[in-house]
């Protein structure tokens, strides 16, 4: 197997967390359900579409990354997308520059999942306490 192929797969894998990320936004959510017409109602809704929004990049890589097998598929790749984007066809990124932005993505949606739950934690303690 090559390098190429077993990277995809361990990005495929990585990326498919995005399951995950979004089931463990519920109870943040109930959160916001409760506390609805409040100003730390806003900010957790803000965080809660953030990190859903990342889940959205992440479902959407991971179906992408399965179009590309190897590198000679990058080119026909990016014309597609920029058939949809209407985007200017540019210089053709490498694969290591599109995982490296998958990884990138990954990292945020994990740093936003854990700011609405810090978020969360502390609203219903301050809730709870005062």
């Amino acid at each position: 197997m090559s390098d190429i192929t077993m990277t995809n797969k361990i990005m495929h894998i990585h990326l498919s967390s995005w399951r995950y990320f979004a089931a463990l936004t519920l109870p943040p959510l109930a959160l916001i359900f409760n506390l609805l017409f409040s100003a730390s109602c806003m900010l957790l809704m803000a965080l809660f579409l953030l990190t859903h929004y990342y889940c959205w990049r992440l479902w959407l890589d991971e179906r992408l990354f399965q179009l590309i097998e190897s590198e000679s598929d990058l080119t026909e790749f990016d014309n597609g997308m920029a058939h949809l984007w209407a985007k200017r066809k540019s210089n053709t990124c490498s694969l290591v520059e599109r995982w490296y932005g998958a990884r990138v993505l990954f990292y945020k949606a994990i740093f936003s999942l854990l700011a609405l739950w810090f978020v969360s934690l502390c609203i219903s303690l301050y809730k709870t306490l005062g």
